[in-house]
């Protein structure tokens, strides 16, 4: 029963509702409630977080969505007009038959083209020099035999490797079967080469060139160009390397990887009518940071300079495109995340190495009068521990899925060995933000993916005080954050505030791209005791300060659409349990990896700019095979 008093004041409540209602003022309050919700539903905020069947449809139609989909239009349009050139030109050209079925060529050729690379080089050795080391001696000895195998044998390598585990495994992304028996022995007349002139040619030239450069220059120029051949026959090829090289090769190899694969894929377009680009939901923000990024360049205090890290970022944006339109397949994404995870075991176990072996430490990376106990911090590839630990965050939690998915015990062991190697290289980092990071991604993955960890999330807490408590390296290095003693902490905090005050003087255009940029403009606004710096230590300041406010704007929508796609999966939960649990593993280690971004530009090393589209691109891409199979299942 309610009380007088409860009853009076709901009443008085009632009575001030129905007054301003009546008002002239209220009336003039709902109609603009009613104009601002009109424009709300139709506007592009409203579209880009309901993202609703219903406003798909007026987003694709609306005027932002074609001028921001206008380059990808442009190169559709371009693709049919080139097609039939293009087409006739493969058709006809002895060069592209040949790449085009390398799997078929006899050995012979390949014999051929090994034998006399081996001899060529052996003769001009010891013409010039009189006399040939013994290596090289050796190496071209075992050359000259393998030629001779594969002479006598004459089968094709894809009769050498029918029926094997390799094929199985990694052939199917590669070749659609199509029934039929393959052929031991190679009878196509268009592809057959009945003449071997061009092969003993070919084997001489490299046998010139073997003689005249450096073993690593001529080893880079064969394999280079085996690669380029690869990828332009199939760009999954060049995909699958750039993935697994991401965290691994040099930057301008990434590159140059990025750019060969955007080729190929262009030459798809041209010569397959039946392949179409790929219209996602992210594709207008990345072209609206694209946009903002040129713009950066344009009004940049250094533009040469600015200019050069910018052709790096669109190679890598343009990757991002590639992988998007190239993943289609759940089997594809599949492998490609396991080969993302596998290269990253790589890498922790070189890190991992470098700690027990003893590595050479910047002095500045640890403060030795706070930590007595840190001798060394482990980078493995990426020259600097913050930038390992940045690499971790994302991968550790996608481990962690392919735990998590995994049915047989086989499998599941592999997978906890990853995790304790990412693990055990996490910790040797000595990464503080790292280690903040991935234990945001790791709880919020498994707090997805079942919220009965809640309660042991709830125990962690109440047992956290006692673990830093202890008298550990590890708990004396958590406890330091934000310890204005430690010498890293003071020197963030003071170039947080330099930074702020150039977004005060710069925040519309920004400066420009790049650490020559910041380095010309830094000294004016920095403090006493951190005069120098290469970047602001925090991602988003750097973005606001380089590109601006629509920089900024551009990077943050374009985030907030990438977690709306990955948490996506949720709601196909059942469906092919691995792809939507790494979906969501992908998307807990992106934020963890922007959470760590708070205290590190991590964009600072370009290989995790690379890494970063790469995420991007995998989530995208299999958010698009779970719609796609949804809408199927709802057809059928």
């Amino acid at each position: 029963m309610e009380s007088c008093i409860v009853n009076g004041i709901k009443r008085f409540g009632q009575w001030c509702t129905a007054a301003f209602l009546c008002s002239w003022f209220g009336k003039l309050c709902v109609r603009l409630c009613a104009w601002v919700a009109a424009r709300y539903r139709g506007s592009l905020v409203c579209r880009f977080f309901t993202d609703g069947l219903s406003n798909e449809a007026s987003w694709r139609n609306s005027l932002l969505y074609r001028i921001l989909h206008l380059p990808v239009c442009l190169l559709e349009k371009i693709a049919v007009r080139a097609s039939d050139a293009c087409q006739y030109v493969a058709k006809n050209s002895v060069v592209w038959r040949l790449i085009d079925n390398w799997a078929l060529l006899p050995s012979r050729v390949y014999g051929y083209i090994i034998l006399c690379y081996a001899l060529t080089e052996t003769l001009l050795l010891w013409a010039v020099y009189g006399e040939v080391q013994l290596v090289k001696l050796f190496i071209n000895g075992v050359l000259v035999v393998l030629a001779l195998l594969l002479v006598l044998l004459n089968r094709s390598p894809k009769s050498l490797y029918k029926g094997s585990i390799l094929l199985r495994a990694f052939g199917s992304f590669f070749y659609k079967s199509s029934g039929k028996p393959s052929r031991l022995f190679l009878e196509d007349k268009d592809i057959r080469v009945n003449s071997h002139i061009a092969s003993v040619c070919l084997g001489i030239v490299l046998g010139v060139l073997g003689f005249l450069l450096p073993f690593t220059v001529f080893a880079l120029l064969v394999g280079g160009l085996g690669v380029a051949l690869l990828t332009l026959k199939d760009v999954r090829f060049g995909l699958f390397l750039t993935v697994f090289g991401a965290p691994i090769l040099p930057t301008m190899a990434l590159v140059g990887l990025s750019l060969l694969c955007l080729v190929s894929l262009l030459l798809r377009l041209a010569t397959d009518k039946e392949f179409h680009l790929t219209h996602n939901g992210l594709t207008p923000y990345v072209v609206f940071y694209v946009l903002a990024l040129v713009m950066g360049v344009v009004t940049s205090f250094t533009f040469m300079a600015s200019a050069k890290i910018a052709l790096v970022y669109l190679s890598f944006i343009a990757f991002y495109f590639v992988l998007v339109n190239t993943v289609t397949d759940r089997k594809i994404w599949r492998a490609l995340t396991v080969t993302f995870i596998v290269s990253a075991v790589l890498v922790g176990l070189f890190g991992i190495l470098q700690n027990f072996v003893g590595i050479s430490s910047t002095a500045s990376w640890v403060d030795a009068e706070m930590f007595t106990d840190i001798e060394r911090r482990v980078y493995s590839t990426f020259d600097n521990p913050n930038v390992l630990g940045e690499f971790l965050v994302i991968t550790i939690p996608v481990a962690l899925a392919l735990f998590w998915s995994a049915k047989r015990y086989g499998h599941k062991a592999t997978y906890v060995l990853a995790v304790l190697i990412l693990a055990a290289c996490m910790i040797f980092t000595w990464s503080r933000g790292a280690w903040l990071g991935v234990m945001l991604a790791v709880v919020l993955f498994v707090l997805v993916m079942d919220k009965r960890f809640f309660l042991l999330g709830i125990l962690g807490l109440f047992l956290l005080p006692l673990l830093l408590a202890s008298d550990n390296p590890i708990s004396a290095r958590l406890m330091s954050i934000g310890d204005m003693g430690d010498s890293s902490t003071a020197y963030r905090v003071s170039i947080w505030l330099a930074s702020l005050g150039i977004i005060r003087d710069f925040w519309l255009g920004g400066i420009g791209p790049g650490s020559d940029a910041f380095s010309m403009v830094y000294p004016k606004y920095a403090f006493s005791g951190a005069n120098f710096a290469l970047h602001a230590h925090n991602l988003f300041l750097q973005v606001w300060i380089e590109l601006g406010i629509v920089g900024i704007v551009a990077l943050v929508a374009l985030v907030f659409a990438t977690m709306r796609q990955g948490l996506g999966s949720l709601a196909t939960r059942g469906r092919g349990r691995l792809m939507n649990t790494c979906m969501i593993a992908l998307t807990a280690g992106l934020l963890g990896y922007l959470f760590q971004g708070m205290a590190d530009n991590v964009w600072y090393n370009y290989k995790m700019v690379l890494i970063f589209w790469c995420v991007l691109g995998l989530i995208t891409s299999g958010a698009g095979i779970a719609k796609r199979e949804a809408a199927e299942a709802r057809h059928f």
